[in-house]
């Protein structure tokens, strides 16, 4: 079963979809795995995020405690042809409560300014997320 998110804005640093620009941010998380070893617990978020970029994302957003990597493949749009890619940067990894900064970039290398993308001027990316 599917669970939506949709996050809250962050003090007003949530991204562009606060801002009037794009659609706003909204999470859905497929499935979760949680791995038990000794005494460390390691959590697998698979889903996928409509944001509108630039944006945050916080790793209680994806039912984390703290974010340690994440994988995020755009889809494909189909109206023009165009392909996406998209970048992260994770703030102070595997510290407690921290976030992930997201930029997406066509297939030309253009930074996606916000309210341009394919779907509501935000686009469709799928993620995995590794936790605690």
């Amino acid at each position: 079963m599917v669970q939506v998110i949709i996050p809250k804005a962050h003090g007003g640093s949530a991204g562009p979809a606060e801002d009037g620009t794009g659609a706003p941010t909204l999470i859905h998380i497929h499935a979760v795995e949680r791995h038990v070893h000794g005494n460390g617990i390691a959590i697998h978020i698979y889903g996928e995020m409509k944001i509108a970029c630039p944006c945050y994302v916080y790793a209680r957003e994806l039912k984390l405690n703290t974010l340690q990597t994440l994988t995020l493949t755009p889809e494909l749009n189909l109206n023009n042809g165009l392909g996406y890619m998209a970048q992260k940067f994770i703030y102070h990894k595997g510290e407690y409560d921290n976030y992930a900064s997201i930029d997406v970039y066509d297939d030309a290398s253009v930074w996606q300014t916000p309210g341009t993308g394919p779907v509501d001027g935000s686009i469709w990316l799928d993620f995995e997320a590794l936790g605690e």
